[in-house]
């Protein structure tokens, strides 16, 4: 699976907060004027995306939200965005961090999952002994794979199962 960008983060981040699931830079613009959660994101997508130069010119009339893009796209063009973006102690407003904690929080799903499917297998493999309930039985009763769950309890393999399916297992061997 591919990492997450954050380019390709705030287009879908964008396309979301517009509610029209638009990626027209005129209408976004448009629609940042009383879409007040939109104006980060769509600022950050545009410099990250080389659009900014466009968008100046559609933002005729909003002085600070022009200012701010500028000084967004001096940063990128340093390659100090990101970050800037990162640092604890910031220029930037808020509400940038904001858009940023939410790609991070996005970005890191996957190993964080990874991670907890790994510790609720090891409560799986204590409740399966103490309850004596056969992988087989598990594996009927829950509809799972059985390849998946031997790979899964057996090799450690956290892309086996969903975490979904995991904490079904965990219900299933504490009812038991």
């Amino acid at each position: 699976m591919r990492q997450l960008t954050f380019p390709g983060f705030l287009q879908s981040y964008v396309k979301a907060l517009s509610g029209e699931d638009t990626l027209a830079l005129s209408r976004l613009a448009v629609l940042s004027e009383t879409e007040s959660r939109l104006v980060e994101p769509l600022l950050l997508w545009a410099v990250a995306t080389g659009r900014s130069a466009r968008l100046d010119g559609m933002l005729e009339g909003r002085q600070n939200v022009q200012e701010e893009l500028h000084t967004l796209a001096q940063l990128q063009s340093t390659g100090r965005l990101e970050s800037e973006l990162a640092a604890a102690r910031s220029s930037l407003r808020p509400e940038y961090r904001k858009v940023w904690h939410s790609y991070v929080v996005r970005r890191d799903a996957p190993s964080r999952d990874r991670q907890l499917r790994l510790q609720v297998r090891k409560r799986v493999l204590e409740l399966e002994s103490q309850k004596g309930v056969t992988r087989y039985r598990m594996a009927k009763d829950l509809g799972l794979n059985p390849g998946n769950l031997h790979a899964f309890l057996s090799q450690g393999d956290p892309t086996k199962l969903s975490l979904d399916r995991v904490a079904e297992l965990v219900e299933y061997l504490e009812a038991a």
